[in-house]
């Protein structure tokens, strides 16, 4: 009964994955998907309609390509001019999207309220590393195992995930199901980001150093130890030359200057 409880979980997850990865606006589609695993799992998946829907209306317009207005409480303004031509990504050879622009401020605000400048930075390019900044998509590599594969903007497991949520109780929320968890991952570009900023820092203090903490966010803490010169790294180069290419010029000419001295 286990074994068939077990497999009826990873094909609900892969089914959700493979509707995530086949369409560009499939949020509502992910709507029905997760109200019927959750009749199917016995209702341990809690996302309700109505939060799904909320999150799918606001990022219609992000999708569409039209700037969204700051929520409440962004410390940080996106100059209001035209969709394209906002910032040139040299890296990518391509224009960043107002989706891209809004996931690097939000990296941004998350990364310094945790720690600092330099961590916001790390976070910035770790997000243009992982997804080109959502451009990716959500779903990491489908042909891995489902245990194994990284979801969201951010490409976060859900072992890392759950390590981060069993070290910081008190500022999230409790997910009883994986599928739980997974579904938020992917759809919730905020708590993705906030988790894998977590992680990161945690990272950071058991390495003792910004770039052995990316190696092991790359390839985990027990591999990472394998890994002689971090700096020398290709994924920890690509992440500063994100940081130094996008992340850095991009920060200048976009985030607010005196809201961004005032948080320092």
């Amino acid at each position: 009964m286990h074994n068939e409880t077990t497999e009826m979980r990873q094909e609900t997850i892969l089914k959700m994955e493979e509707e995530l990865a086949s369409t560009k606006t499939g949020h509502k589609l992910l709507i029905v998907l997760l109200l019927s695993a959750a009749v199917a799992l016995g209702g341990v998946i809690t996302t309700t309609f109505t939060q799904l829907n909320q999150f799918t209306q606001s990022n219609t317009t992000a999708l569409a390509g039209e700037p969204r207005s700051p929520t409440t409480g962004d410390f940080v303004t996106i100059s209001r001019q035209p969709a394209k031509g906002l910032f040139w990504n040299s890296l990518t050879k391509g224009w960043l999207s107002a989706e891209q622009m809004i996931l690097l401020r939000q990296t941004y605000e998350i990364g310094h309220s945790d720690a600092d400048e330099a961590h916001a930075l790390l976070l910035q390019g770790v997000l243009l590393q992982e997804t080109i900044a959502g451009q990716l998509g959500r779903i990491g590599d489908l042909a891995a195992p489902v245990g194994k594969r990284s979801y969201g903007v951010m490409q976060v497991k859900v072992t890392a995930a759950r390590d981060v949520l069993r070290h910081h109780k008190d500022e999230f929320e409790r997910f009883r199901s994986d599928e739980e968890l997974i579904a938020h991952l992917i759809t919730d570009d905020r708590f993705n980001i906030r988790i894998a900023s977590k992680l990161l820092q945690r990272l950071h203090k058991k390495t003792l150093s910004p770039e052995k903490a990316l190696v092991a966010y790359n390839v985990g803490l027990r591999a990472s130890r394998n890994i002689k010169q971090a700096a020398e790294f290709k994924y920890v180069q690509r992440v500063q030359q994100n940081i130094q290419k996008v992340a850095t010029p991009f920060n200048k000419r976009f985030l607010s200057t005196p809201l961004r001295l005032a948080m320092r």
